[in-house]
């Protein structure tokens, strides 16, 4: 039998054991993911897009921040961003965006730039960035919610990392959105129609100039990797019509609207089935993807940034039984919206979503909910699920707005991550609110005398990581057009679970609301 002492000194040694197995056992772990990960690589599949050899250079001079009628404003190939990808190099755009947060009465803001790429894979791409201008402090891959970690090199100013699923990828230097770079990580593309197949429009690789391209029934605009079309793609009282492939819209070459010409580079009024699948759009010169009183409509995977005034990124107006997801919006205006031009709106979807909002809202419906005057009119059964906010710098991140006699009903807000609050930046300290329902008389949005109401709108799961804790507002218009039936649960705002009105800053309306909880 052994003794005490004996026993206490096996102890000993059993812990002195285990904890010289500790370093060797994450030794093996990280031995079998890179195992793992040289395994992903080597089965990998990777499909590269070269662009245009005929775009232009960015020099210096084409980086600085300023109104478009100063600079060029054209789409270039980027030359301070250099990527990789398993190795390969990976074709670089450079793009306008624009970092101010206030209107600009002439129309002509000060436009930045940023770089962006694109390419299909299978298994894992291993994203290699060199940026020779920047000294890297720290670098943020979103979605932060995948949790991916970079390996930073500051001497050879590179950073990498490695993807697995097909997503679309923001990585921010220095806690700072200037030169944020956009990686598009697409899936391996599935049939795609060859040149010459019946009823399509096929762009292939290179720079097309094209005024505008009208789609009629049955027809497809194919855009291959690697297109760039100068020009705008519509549709009028067509049905089964698609716009698909891996190209561009670029309308950089149209002068910014100015209020008065707007040409829109994915418009479709008064159709029927459209699908709008994985293309990217750049510099339109005003708002960018748009149906009108059209029905069944899909937009899937989309790619849009926009950085002109009253850019908003996917407006539907009018619209029943669309749904829209998987796409990336980094918009100038409202990123995602539902209106009443006409008629009325109804089952609309919006689905896993990446959006960057530089100004105004990132989520909205309203203000305009009856511009048609039209008898009855309601917006309802509208969904925003599984979305993240990369960033919003100006208006509310949440917002159902009615500013005309509608009956606005039956919204949810379910999954929304906010990666960095900053609303109330710029001039958008007028509505700085994480989160507003209002119904309002506006002498720029309202079209009939009357005012409308606002019934079941639940607000679920909404966190903010990082930024400001800002206020939320509910307030309806008086005693007769009330806000009515609001659920708010789960929120959560830099790590504080908010469970009263109180403590989560909100401001309410007594008089004009009813039926409001918050669990």
């Amino acid at each position: 039998m052994l003794s005490k002492k004996n026993i206490i000194m096996e102890n000993i040694l059993i812990g002195f054991l285990l904890i010289s197995l500790i370093p060797a056992a994450l030794y093996v772990k990280n031995r079998l993911n890179e195992v793992k990960d040289g395994n992903m690589l080597k089965d990998a599949k990777l499909v590269l897009y070269e662009g245009p050899k005929s775009l232009k250079d960015a020099a210096p001079e084409d980086l600085k921040s300023t109104s478009e009628k100063q600079r060029d404003f054209s789409l270039m190939r980027c030359t301070d961003t250099e990527i990789k990808v398993n190795g390969y190099g990976c074709y670089v755009y450079d793009t306008n965006v624009n970092h101010t947060r206030q209107w600009v009465s002439n129309f002509m803001p000060p436009i930045s730039r940023t770089p962006i790429a694109y390419f299909d894979f299978e298994e894992a791409a291993m994203i290699e960035i060199t940026v020779p201008n920047i000294n890297l402090e720290n670098v943020k891959i979103s979605p932060v919610s995948y949790g991916l970690e970079a390996k930073i090199d500051k001497e050879k100013h590179t950073v990498a990392f490695t993807v697995t699923k097909p997503d679309q990828y923001t990585v921010t230097f220095n806690d700072s959105p200037e030169r944020a770079v956009h990686i598009f990580a697409n899936a391996i593309e599935e049939d795609p129609p060859a040149e010459g197949d019946e009823n399509v429009i096929y762009i292939g690789p290179g720079e097309w100039d094209i005024e505008s391209i009208i789609l009629e029934d049955n027809q497809t605009l194919y855009l291959a990797g690697g297109a760039v079309l100068h020009g705008i793609v519509n549709g009028n009282y067509a049905k089964n019509i698609t716009v698909r492939g891996r190209g561009m819209i670029d309308g950089s070459k149209l002068e910014g609207w100015k209020g008065t010409a707007a040409y829109i580079p994915l418009k479709f009024d008064n159709c029927e089935n459209v699908t709008i699948k994985d293309v990217i759009v750049l510099n339109a010169n005003a708002w960018v993807c748009q149906a009108f009183s059209s029905k069944k409509g899909v937009i899937d995977g989309i790619k849009i940034i926009s950085p002109r005034p009253n850019g908003d990124g996917i407006t539907l107006q009018s619209c029943t039984d669309y749904e829209v997801k998987n796409c990336f919006v980094r918009s100038w205006d409202d990123s995602l919206v539902v209106k009443n031009y006409a008629g009325n709106s109804q089952n609309i979807s919006f689905k896993n979503m990446q959006l960057w909002t530089d100004l105004a809202q990132s989520m909205e419906i309203g203000y305009e909910t009856n511009k048609g005057n039209q008898p009855n009119a309601l917006i309802k059964d509208i969904f925003f699920e599984d979305i993240t906010v990369l960033n919003n710098f100006h208006k509310p991140v949440v917002s159902v707005h009615n500013a005309d006699d509608a009956m606005v009903s039956d919204v949810l807000f379910k999954n929304v991550i906010v990666e960095n609050a900053q609303m109330g930046s710029g001039d958008g300290d007028v509505v700085p609110y994480l989160i507003d329902m209002n119904i309002a008389q506006s002498s720029n949005w309202s079209t009939t005398k009357e005012r409308g109401q606002i019934r079941n709108i639940t607000v679920e799961n909404i966190k903010v990581l990082s930024g400001k804790f800002n206020p939320s507002r509910i307030k309806g218009f008086d005693e007769q057009h009330t806000i009515e039936n609001i659920q708010i649960k789960d929120l959560e705002i830099l790590g504080e679970k908010i469970i009263d009105f109180e403590k989560g800053k909100f401001e309410i309306d007594e008089k004009s609301t009813k039926h409001l909880m918050i669990e």
